[in-house]
């Protein structure tokens, strides 16, 4: 998952939103869930993960 992460992070255009279902990024904080167990889904903004990684790359 981490080489998926890396790939959307650089390519998405900003204000993109990602949907995942069954896996969620294990680095990436979710703007949205919903269900549970295996029908669960996320909802990433561009701009929360990409302000994710820029704040854990300056510290």
């Amino acid at each position: 998952m981490l080489q998926l992460e890396k790939k959307l992070e650089e390519e998405l255009e900003p204000n993109t939103r990602v949907i995942a279902c069954r896996f969620p990024f294990p680095h990436w904080v979710p703007n949205c869930t919903s269900g549970e167990g295996i029908d669960t889904v996320w909802a990433y903004d561009s701009k929360s993960f990409r302000s994710e990684k820029m704040f854990s790359e300056t510290m």
